[in-house]
């Protein structure tokens, strides 16, 4: 009996303990967050509540599936292999990470772990466990996508970018963009470099007195404290040129002291800034300090957006607001049609020509608010930058005292005109009765001579006087109708213009004058006349011979004559100078000299009609040169004359 009880309560307490452990299995198993599953070859033939939630099927639909349909492609494949190699007996255990996609279509990352349990001849029982590492997954692949990014934003970005340690004061990397603004043939050169080489001490771009090198070693004390700022800098180029940059320097909290250096060449930029800054003031200064009225208006509407003093001045207001409120109709002055419009219609019709084709110009009479009357010029320029909203830059100039200067100049150039054709009509005269004066002339002079040889030693004394007295006035008034001609020739004829060797002039022009200057024992110094010049060759001649047979003609008689002829180029014409030891002119007298018939001394002295002077005034003139002399009674004188290049 006893035997048989214990016997009894021995199989109780089995069944009691089998059912501890069933109850232990399904806390394990079932309730675990992994999946757990059970595999016969590659059907699943137990799976737990957490596997069958990575499914999203219930429990008993995931049973009696392949575990490959949960898989696709690499992932498939990938199972596929590792179920082999268990079958095969080359592993017992086979683990790898797969992406899993439910019937909905959601993704997730794996980890499986498969472990064989028993093996058979074609048959094998494995458990596997699968835990969840999206998470994980996602987490890598965002770090790799923000370095790829970040590498690909570091590699190819247009600003230079170097990772620099201020303790150990040297450039940890750079970017290609940094290489390429420093200037360096490769990375390595400019790896070398540290602080104190690319940013120099001093520069002409920032203030004398400030030091760059304790700028930056700031800098270095800001990193340290974790700060980030943006900077502006001077840096050393490798070929020694000093170049403005912007920079942003950002601590890496990589290691202590290390930054990002985001920097940008600003050079052209800082420098076009300050160049437009400075146009800016000096058109301001020209704006505000010009003497014309500078208006800039609507073209629509007529209203002024700005305008400078003299245009308040013109108008007579005081501030730009009084000017503003003006209206075209209060200034336009309506008293006669401008073109067959009124006034202030012509006005509105010019700033429409304006707008089409760009630039205008017409008169107006202004009335300003004192009620002051001007008559203005006013040009207008289009600004069409904004073809919706023309604007039109006009510049306005008070005219009034030009147009009365105008009238009275039309006046005068009337009287003028009047003046030059009388005196042109004058020398037609002269020129024409000069030349029919000769003929008449040459016979007087000619049958005079004939009757007094005829009546030589036949006369008296005092009717011989007579005679020799007619025989000379001829002669003189036939030499005073040859220079009126000579002269009227050289104003009614141009000039024609070769090049001359002056040299050669003179040198024949002594010749034919040798026996003259022999009879005076005269000698002819030529100085730096080895030049070619451009001139009317024929009317030099007369220029020359007249001042050589002045000199030559009043001379002091108790000194041998000495004539310096001499040539000095200058920028933009010859200086000739012809120089004598003569009885010189006095000085009250040597403007008059080169008028016509004006003579210092009377035929008894000196020969001569007062023609030569004022023929040589006239041929100066007409190769746009002057003419003047120097001297004093005694002391000879000194003719110069210019023509011009």
């Amino acid at each position: 009996m006893n035997h048989l009880r214990i016997n009894t309560i021995s199989k109780q307490s089995a069944d009691s303990l089998e059912k501890e452990r069933t109850a232990l299995f399904d806390i394990l198993v079932n309730q675990n967050e992994n999946g757990i599953f059970y595999l016969e070859n590659d059907i699943l033939v137990y799976t737990n509540d957490a596997f069958a939630k990575v499914l999203n099927i219930s429990k008993t639909l995931s049973q009696t599936k392949s575990i490959l349909s949960f898989l696709k492609g690499k992932n498939k494949e990938k199972m596929e292999y590792g179920l082999s190699s268990l079958l095969d007996a080359e592993k017992d255990e086979f683990s790898s990470d797969f992406l899993f996609e439910n019937e909905r279509g959601e993704q997730s990352y794996f980890s499986i772990q498969l472990k064989i349990h028993t093996r058979e001849l074609d048959k094998l029982t494995i458990i596997g466990s699968l835990h969840d590492i999206t998470a994980r997954v996602l987490r890598n692949k965002k770090a790799q996508d923000s370095k790829a990014m970040f590498d690909a934003l570091y590699t190819n970005i247009v600003d230079g970018i170097m990772i620099y340690d201020y303790n150990k004061e040297t450039i940890i990397d750079c970017n290609t963009a940094a290489v390429k603004i420093f200037g360096h043939k490769t990375k390595e050169d400019f790896l070398k470099r540290n602080r104190f080489q690319f940013v120099p001490k001093t520069s002409n771009f920032f203030p004398r007195d400030e030091d760059m090198h304790e700028a930056t070693r700031d800098h270095g004390i800001r990193v340290r404290n974790g700060e980030a700022f943006k900077t502006p800098g001077i840096f050393v180029k490798a070929n020694g040129d000093h170049m403005i940059v912007h920079a942003t320097v950002v601590p890496t909290f990589r290691a202590y002291g290390e930054a990002f250096i985001v920097f940008q060449d600003s050079t052209q930029r800082v420098l076009a800034k300050k160049t437009q800054r400075k146009l800016e003031k000096r058109y301001r200064e020209i704006f505000d300090n010009s003497h014309e009225g500078i208006v800039y208006m609507n073209a629509n509407t007529f209203t002024p957006i700005l305008c400078n003093q003299q245009s308040m001045k013109l108008f007579g207001v005081s501030s730009f607001e009084e000017f503003s409120r003006l209206n075209p109709n209060e200034y336009i002055v309506d008293e006669k049609l401008i073109e067959g419009q009124r006034p202030i219609e012509f006005y509105a019709s010019k700033m429409r020509e304006t707008v089409e084709i760009g630039r205008t110009e017409s008169v107006y009479r202004i009335k300003s608010q004192t009620g002051k009357i001007i008559r203005a010029s006013i040009v207008m320029i289009c600004d069409n930058r904004d073809r919706k909203d023309p604007k039109v830059i006009c510049f306005i100039r008070d005219v009034t005292n030009l147009h009365e200067a105008r009238v009275a100049i039309n006046e005068k150039n009337e009287e003028l005109e009047k003046y030059i054709t009388a005196n042109l009509q004058l020398e037609n005269f002269a020129y024409f009765a000069s030349h029919d004066l000769q003929t008449p002339l040459r016979s007087i002079v000619s049958f005079t001579q004939l009757l007094n040889r005829s009546l030589k030693g036949k006369i008296s004394k005092t009717e011989q006087e007579y005679m020799d007295f007619i025989i000379a006035s001829s002669k003189n008034m036939r030499n005073l109708v040859n220079d009126l001609l000579s002269y009227s020739r050289v104003n009614t004829t141009g000039i024609n213009l070769e090049e001359v060797n002056v040299e050669d002039l003179l040198n024949q022009l002594c010749l034919e004058l040798t026996s003259v200057i022999e009879e005076k024992n005269a000698s002819i110094d030529l100085t730096n006349l080895t030049c070619n010049i451009t001139a009317d060759g024929t009317k030099l001649r007369q220029v020359f011979q007249n001042l050589i047979t002045n000199a030559l003609k009043f001379s002091d008689v108790e000194k041998s004559p000495e004539i310096k002829i001499d040539c000095q180029e200058k920028e933009c014409y010859w200086q000739f100078s012809v120089a004598d030891n003569g009885i010189g002119i006095d000085p009250d007298f040597q403007e008059r000299i080169f008028l016509l018939f004006k003579r210092l001394h009377n035929n008894n002295e000196y020969e001569g009609t007062g023609i030569g002077l004022a023929m040589v005034k006239k041929i100066v003139e007409q190769h746009k040169g002057k003419i003047w002399l120097e001297s004093m009674v005694g002391e000879g004188a000194t003719f110069y004359f210019t023509v011009k290049k």
